[in-house]
C-alpha cells in the first residue's frame, strides 16, 4: 500500500502536485496543519496526526466532522509531527511512502524531514515537491535504485552518515565501490549519460536528488 505523507510546508505548486499524487496513493496521512490544507487543496486525508499547534483553532473538530481520523499527540514530545505521521502510516499497513510539502525555507526543519525519510528507507520512500524529487537508498533494503530519466539529467547523491560500496552506473562521473563521507560534496551535480542509470550502496544510506519541476 502506498501512503502519502503530507507535511505542513507547502510551496507554490504544492496543491496541484498533492492532488495528483493522492490519486496514486491508497492512504493520505497529514501532519498537523496539513490536514485542513489538504482539504483546501481538494484532498480529504484519511488520517491527521500531530499536536495541532500550527493548525487553526478547532481544526481537530472540523477534521473529525469531515470524516478524517484524528490522532492527537502532546506538544511536548520526542518525535516530529512528520515522524508521527509515518508511524500512523506504518500502523495502517503502508509498504511504500511518498512525502510532499515537507521541505521548507527553514534549514533545520528540512534536515529533520530528510532524516525522517532516510530513517524509513525500508519503505522505499521518495520525496515529491514542485522543485525536487528524491529517493532514499539503503543497504538494508536492496541497496539499489534503478532510474529511468532523460540523458543529461542532473542528479546529486548524498550520504546520510558514511556510505560505502557506492557505485554509480550511467553517469558522467561514475563511481565504483566508493566511500562517501556524511554530506560529502563528492556526489553533488552528477549527470546521467543514458536514459537508464543505477545507484547502488553496500553499507549506509543515500539520498538521491533530482532538482527541478516534478
Amino acid at each position: 500500500m502506498i501512503a502519502m505523507i503530507v507535511g505542513a510546508a507547502p510551496v507554490a505548486g504544492s496543491e496541484a502536485l498533492v492532488t495528483g499524487l493522492a490519486k496514486e496513493c491508497q492512504l493520505v496521512v497529514a501532519a498537523d496543519a496539513a490536514g485542513e490544507w489538504c482539504i483546501s487543496a481538494g484532498v480529504l486525508p484519511d488520517i491527521a496526526v500531530g499536536d495541532f499547534d500550527s493548525a487553526r483553532p478547532g481544526a481537530e473538530r472540523r477534521l473529525s466532522s469531515a470524516g478524517v481520523r484524528v490522532i492527537r499527540h502532546p506538544a511536548e514530545k520526542d518525535e516530529s509531527d512528520l515522524d508521527l505521521a509515518v508511524a500512523a502510516a506504518r500502523d495502517a499497513g503502508a509498504t511504500r511512502l511518498v512525502f510532499s510539502a515537507c521541505t521548507s525555507a527553514r534549514l533545520d526543519h528540512t534536515l529533520a524531514a530528510l532524516g525522517t525519510v532516510a530513517a524509513n528507507a525500508d519503505l522505499h520512500p521518495m520525496i515529491r515537491e514542485p522543485h525536487l524529487t528524491a529517493w532514499a537508498v539503503t543497504s538494508t533494503n536492496n541497496g539499489c535504485l534503478a532510474l529511468t530519466l532523460p540523458s543529461g539529467t542532473t542528479i546529486s547523491v548524498i550520504a546520510i552518515g558514511e556510505a560505502s560500496g557506492v557505485t554509480l552506473d550511467g553517469f558522467m562521473y561514475p563511481l565504483a565501490d566508493a566511500t562517501l563521507d556524511p554530506l560529502s560534496s563528492r556526489g553533488i551535480s552528477n549527470v546521467t549519460t543514458s536514459d537508464s542509470s543505477t545507484v547502488r550502496v553496500s553499507s549506509g544510506t543515500l539520498l538521491v536528488v533530482v532538482s527541478g519541476d516534478s
